[in-house]
Parts: C-alpha cells; sequence; structure tokens
C-alpha cells in the first residue's frame, strides 16, 4: 500500500510540474528586423529611369533599403536637391561641375549611355550617317526619300540647348548650326520625347538610350553609321552617375556598393548602361 501510494504521489507531481510548464509564457522573441532606410532620388530623366527599372533588382539584393524614385527634374534640379537636403541622390546624366563639387557634391560615375536618334515606328530608315543626322536636324534635309526612306515630310523634335543629350549631339555632330525654325517642339524632357515621337507620323529626335529601355512607348532607334546606341563602340555617349553629399553616405553606401557588384553591374548592362567602370 506504501508502495502505491507513493508511486500516486510521483505522477501527480508529474502532471503539475507538466500543467506548469504548458502555461508557461513563451519567451520573448529578441528583435531581428532593421529599420528599413528609403533613399529618395530625382533628377535626369534618364537615369531617374534607369534607377526605378533597377529598383527590384537592389531591393531584392539589399532588404532593408527602399528607392522613393521621383519623376525626373533635370540633373541641375537633383544636384540642388541634393544641396538643399531635399534628395538623398541626384540622378546625374553629366559629371559634375566645379561649383558643385565645391559646395560638397559627391559624385559616382556608374557608366554611359548612347544618345540614340529616336524615329517614328513608320519610319522606313534604319540607319543614318552622322553627316545624315547634321543635315536633317539643321534642316538641309527635309524628307525621308532624301536619306533612303519613304516620300514622307521630316518632323523634328529637340531638347532644350542645355540638355546633356543636345550638348553632347552639338559637340560631336550638330556644331553650332541653329536648329531650323520649322521644327515641331523643344521638349523638356525624355518622357516627352517618346511620346511625341511616338504620336508623330514622320518624325524623328533624339535622347538617352537608357530611357528607352523598359519604356512602353513605340519608337524605333535608328543605328548611327551601322552601330546601335547599346554598343560599348557607340561614338555618341554621355555619362551616368549618382551625386550625394557626404553627410549622407553612410545612408547612400548600400546603393553605391551595389552599383559596383557583380550583380549591380548585371542589372545595369541588362538596362542598357554601357562603358560599366569595372569593364
Amino acid at each position: 500500500m506504501r508502495k502505491r501510494t507513493i508511486t500516486l504521489f510521483s505522477s501527480l507531481l508529474l502532471l503539475i510540474a507538466s500543467a506548469c510548464a504548458s502555461a508557461a509564457p513563451p519567451p520573448t522573441p529578441t528583435p531581428t528586423d532593421s529599420p528599413q532606410v528609403t533613399l529618395t532620388i530625382s533628377g535626369s530623366g534618364g537615369v531617374s529611369g534607369l534607377l526605378s527599372n533597377a529598383q527590384a533588382a537592389f531591393e531584392a539584393d539589399t532588404p532593408d533599403y527602399t528607392l522613393n524614385v521621383l519623376s525626373g527634374s533635370g540633373t541641375g534640379g537633383g544636384v540642388q536637391g541634393v544641396l538643399d537636403g531635399l534628395l538623398d541622390i541626384a540622378a546625374m546624366a553629366r559629371g559634375p561641375k566645379d561649383d558643385e563639387t565645391a559646395k560638397g557634391l559627391q559624385y559616382l560615375n556608374i557608366g554611359s549611355t548612347g544618345v540614340a536618334i529616336l524615329v517614328h515606328p513608320d519610319v522606313e530608315v534604319t540607319d543614318l550617317t552622322q553627316d545624315q543626322v547634321r543635315d536633317i536636324f539643321s534642316g538641309a534635309v527635309t524628307n525621308w526619300s532624301e536619306v533612303g526612306g519613304q516620300d514622307l515630310a521630316i518632323v523634328i523634335y529637340v531638347r532644350d540647348e542645355e540638355e546633356s543629350s543636345t550638348l553632347k549631339l552639338r559637340e560631336l555632330i550638330f556644331g553650332e548650326t541653329p536648329f531650323p525654325e520649322t521644327i515641331a517642339g523643344v521638349l523638356g524632357g525624355a518622357g516627352d520625347m517618346l511620346t511625341s515621337v511616338e504620336g508623330t507620323p514622320g518624325s524623328i529626335g533624339f535622347g538617352n538610350w537608357i530611357a528607352t529601355v523598359g519604356s512602353d512607348k513605340k519608337v524605333k532607334t535608328v543605328t548611327l553609321d551601322g552601330v546601335a546606341p547599346n554598343d560599348d563602340t557607340y561614338s555618341i555617349a554621355t555619362p551616368l552617375g549618382i551625386g550625394y553629399v557626404e553627410d549622407r553616405q553612410e545612408a547612400v553606401q548600400p546603393l553605391l556598393d551595389w552599383v559596383a557588384s557583380e550583380r549591380g553591374q548585371a542589372a545595369l548592362r541588362d538596362l542598357g548602361v554601357i562603358n560599366l567602370p569595372s569593364e
């Protein structure tokens, strides 16, 4: 009897211990999530578009960071936004000016992009020489039949004189010859150029190649002397870069590291960047 009593008492103790263990609150989990960091970007329409298209790849590789890419405000607008503390990053289609560097702007070149000659999709011309491009944008050639296309009037769209694509084309092809008075319009942004060329039969314009990558606008890019604008040997190209200030470098550094990484370089190449620094 005594042995049976001891056994029952032992069983009761085990049941009580088990119940207490079940009722004990679970341990408080140790926080592991880092705070999310948002980097706000604006500037060159082409470079802003490039970073927007690269956003998913960057965020997948850097999960604690989010890119907030605003509408393009031009390289100068992006730089001013960074210097004023309104932006984390300036999307830049040129290198920094001396006065911008003097104010503390830091700059990372991430490659370059071809300045593409854009035409309406129904234009039959697929290649132009530099001389033909010069003649079209000076008004010496006014019909596509004069450069191997159909009998169709040429409608010209341009960007403003301070825009990086215009400056590069003036340096290497246009020279100082003014645009003809018959141009259809001077456009303020890469998106405006793509929309106008897509919607105007017989039209021609120009802009950074990367602005066309991922765009839903149906425009055609012609080769220049047989070379496509996404080829490293393309002769008309402008730099692409990221501007920031030293006070924000710690926050910006993960993006700087990513664009220099193997995965970042591959993503930029897929998006039409040429002459990457690592190559």
